[in-house]
């Protein structure tokens, strides 16, 4: 039987952004909505054009050519339609990498300043929750540090020789271990 995962536990990946995915959807909606609409202007004006031609006919000669002409408007219709949504999807990618490319610069730049046991603040013009969450652990890994630094600097400079002054100085290693073992937890 396989076990569980308690719903706290398990993983939550969220591929919703509404930041940027809100105003993907607006551009698509309204240019899906521009399209339609010159579509049906440019069908109506071929249309026109093709009744126009026959209207002043008195006889009716069954012209196997309309019937193409009407399939092949249609078709030229399809087909611009298809690119022109098919450059907007090229588009909508273009601008979700370079979206996705700027988080993750300034993710490497944290992860690079925590490498250097660089945990400064630094301001942040535009934030995700992703950077959210790296700044809030480099806030907890700096008040770390600084508590490990606090340790190192109360611990003598050379191995006590009496007692007592030992018992210290392991109790200031005990906090250090401390301080390291919880970054683990």
């Amino acid at each position: 039987m396989k076990n569980r995962l308690r719903d706290n536990e398990r993983r939550h990946i969220h591929y919703v952004d509404h930041h940027i995915q809100k105003w993907l959807l607006v551009a698509l909606v309204v240019m899906e909505c521009a399209l339609i609409a010159l579509a049906m202007w440019a069908l109506h004006g071929a249309l026109s054009d093709l009744v126009e031609e026959n209207m002043y006919r008195i006889h009716f000669s069954a012209q196997p050519d309309q019937l193409l002409r009407f399939l092949a408007e249609g078709v030229k219709i399809l087909i611009g339609i298809g690119v022109v949504n098919l450059l907007a999807l090229i588009l909508a990618d273009r601008i979700w990498a370079a979206y996705i490319g700027s988080i993750l610069r300034k993710l490497d730049a944290l992860i690079e300043d925590a490498q250097q046991l660089d945990f400064s603040e630094r301001a942040m013009t535009r934030t995700h929750d992703v950077l959210d969450q790296a700044l809030a652990w480099r806030a907890v890994e700096a008040g770390r540090m600084r508590k490990l630094r606090t340790c190192i600097g109360a611990l003598p400079a050379a191995l006590p020789q009496l007692p007592d002054e030992r018992t210290q100085a392991r109790n200031m290693l005990l906090k250090m271990h401390e301080a390291v073992a919880s970054r683990a937890r």
